[in-house]
């Protein structure tokens, strides 16, 4: 027999699935899911064989054990879109595991279906943006929030056993998460401080309670007890010990000399284009003269393809992140602080920001009634806890210029999360009396008045955006159909020609080799790049016939050892760009290499004023002499 206790629990998961069902049901009728950047397309690419011809955990952004993982779902599943169904599922269980920690604080069925209601609103109203234009790092951060308010809302007074249970959840997310996106979860770590801080405070006070009078003063004797050693050093331990794991089968998985040296390069041009920046050519000439970086160099550099001079190396990139001029924008050290003070304040009210800004802030508001209402100091301290810990991402991220809104969006969502832990917990985790009971209806009221508002202004954003991203990916599809016409070829794309291209994650999935590449991108001078040519090569010598002589053969395999740029000038490769674009930087670095070469437009695809047009580099006779 079902005891009640059992089909309570049975209930509050039930009440929680429909809630996650609803919430897809919802996105996908009004909405199409996309991936949000073309990183997040070139990850997928790479873990379903798109990118090289083989599924592959080497990503570079995520670190291989995930890849590994699902890599090899691709190779089970050769049709399904299975990044894209991991993403999701990722978003689904941090809605479940909230609703479901929620319901748990309810007996009232009227009251859970209300609860389960709001927070419905409230995930979609937040997060409706970050939930239909999926990024792999925004899934990190949902995570981090999530496992903080499951962290938080776990009861402090259990014992050792029972804490761990309660908390495999909150660990499993956390190490997820780091596996999904290192940087962002390492950039989190504040957050889950704050959280760990204030439970062990909690656990600590409600252990002195229960001492004698002499014991209650010797407040360090009940910190580091034996049981609070377990449960949160322990966890600390753990943690690191899964981190250290992680790290070190990524090591493992990158240890070719192939790959150091990619990464190598990977860091640098990162430096370069998401932190340092690079200083305008005219300006610093004599820089770039006396350190051997030419003005065509420069010109690769800045529209991103670089990967058509081999010439540029990680230690190029090094030299100029070192000269960048992005530290030097704001002055000394003291005046960029200044600044990016300033800066954090804006933020937290500040239009650009909404809703997520007003949702913190609403929060604080929220918190800081609560603690009068049940005239509570402890809440004074964790809430400047919080404040201080929040400000070391916020800080770090508007002080070297990374504030984007992949990153500060779920620096939001966490901050939020951990906001409504407190409100949860302190509202629902016991007896309330009168003034209590009003006060959790008025903060019941907030929230569902300001989501209410801000989801009908969500909506129109992500209806905009599917408008403009429909008309790049007929670009897209266009470029890829005549690809896929014409596979005895492979085409090296203009980067910035192609920014824009952002797939849907559940239609039209063709995981089967294609055949172009970018010839920039983070990607580019990877094993994996060479790979997707080598491949592309050896299939062709499969299919045509015509190459039945030695010659033919030898000619095929050495084709794989040449660089883009003497690639591009063999048969079976082409350039393309959109028509607006100057391509004139093609015909620039072949002249510096002493080759003088003319762009043929071989195709143009697609109407309007500026369709994609498909070029041969042909090499011209008469050779430039040194």
């Amino acid at each position: 027999m079902i005891n009640n206790n059992t089909q309570e629990k049975i209930n509050n998961m039930l009440l929680s699935i429909l809630v996650v069902l609803g919430i897809f049901a919802i996105g996908a009728y009004f909405f199409d899911f996309y991936y949000d950047l073309n990183d997040d397309m070139v990850i997928k690419d790479i873990l379903a064989g798109v990118y090289s011809g083989t599924p592959d955990g080497h990503t570079n952004q995520m670190l291989y054990p995930i890849g590994l993982i699902i890599s090899g779902l691709y190779r089970f599943m050769p049709g399904m879109p299975v990044f894209g169904i991991f993403l999701c599922v990722c978003f689904g269980i941090c809605f479940y595991l909230i609703s479901y920690r929620v319901q748990g604080f309810f007996k009232n069925g009227r009251v859970k279906g209300f609860s389960a209601a709001l927070l419905g609103l409230i995930f979609l109203s937040l997060m409706l943006w970050e939930f239909i234009y999926v990024q792999y790092s925004v899934v990190c951060g949902v995570l981090v929030g999530t496992a903080c308010f499951w962290f938080y809302t776990t009861p402090t007074e259990c014992g050792v056993g029972e804490f761990w249970k309660k908390n495999l959840s909150a660990l499993f997310l956390v190490w997820l998460a780091f596996l999904i996106r290192s940087e962002m979860l390492l950039l989190t770590t504040p957050f889950i401080a704050v959280v760990g801080i204030c439970h062990w405070a909690e656990a600590t006070q409600a252990e002195k309670e229960h001492s004698t009078e002499i014991e209650k003063k010797k407040i360090w004797k009940h910190a580091l007890s034996k049981e609070n050693m377990f449960k949160y050093i322990g966890f600390i331990i753990v943690f690191a010990i899964g981190f250290g794991l992680a790290i070190g089968a990524d090591c493992l998985a990158y240890r070719s000399t192939e790959w150091q040296e990619y990464r190598g390069f990977f860091d640098a041009r990162t430096k370069v284009y998401d932190y340092t920046w690079y200083p305008n050519y005219e300006d610093q000439k004599e820089f770039y003269e006396e350190n051997g970086i030419s003005k065509l160099q420069y010109q690769l550099i800045d529209n991103y393809n670089f990967g058509l001079d081999s010439t540029i190396t990680e230690n190029t990139l090094e030299i100029i992140a070192s000269y960048g001029e992005r530290p030097k924008m704001y002055g000394s050290i003291s005046q960029r602080a200044k600044w990016t003070i300033v800066e954090m304040a804006k933020r937290m009210i500040s239009q650009g920001e909404a809703p997520y800004n007003y949702y913190v802030v609403i929060g604080y508001g929220l918190v800081i009634g609560l603690a009068v209402v049940q005239k509570e100091k402890k809440y004074v301290w964790k809430l400047i806890l919080l404040l201080i810990m929040r400000s070391i991402p916020w800080f770090y991220m508007i002080y070297v210029q990374r504030a984007v809104t992949r990153i500060t969006h779920p620096l939001y969502i966490i901050e939020f999360l951990i906001l409504l832990a407190m409100l949860v917990k302190e509202l629902y985790d016991r007896p309330l009396w009168n003034v209590e009971k009003y006060y959790r209806m008025i903060a019941a009221g907030v929230l569902a008045v300001v989501s209410l508002i801000a989801l009908p202004f969500g909506v129109m954003d992500v209806k905009a955006e599917q408008s403009r991203r429909e008309v790049n990916l007929a670009d897209q599809r266009l470029l890829d159909d005549y690809a896929k016409a014409n596979p005895e070829n492979y085409y090296y794309l203009d980067v910035y020609s192609t920014v824009s291209f952002m797939e849907k994650m559940f239609e039209d999935v063709d995981n089967s080799q294609k055949n172009y590449d970018l010839l920039g991108g983070w990607i580019c001078n990877s094993p994996l790049q060479e790979e997707a040519r080598e491949r592309f090569v050896e299939a062709e010598d499969r299919k045509d016939a015509a190459l039945v002589d030695e010659a033919a053969q030898e000619k095929a395999m050495d084709n794989q050892e040449l660089s883009i740029a003497e690639v591009l000038i063999t048969d079976n490769f082409y350039f393309v760009a959109k028509k607006n674009r100057d391509v004139s930087f093609v015909r620039d670095y072949y002249e510096f290499i002493d080759k003088k070469v003319m762009l043929e437009p071989q195709e143009t695809l697609g109407e309007g004023e500026n369709p994609f047009v498909v070029y041969k580099v042909k090499e011209k006779n008469d050779v430039r002499s040194k």
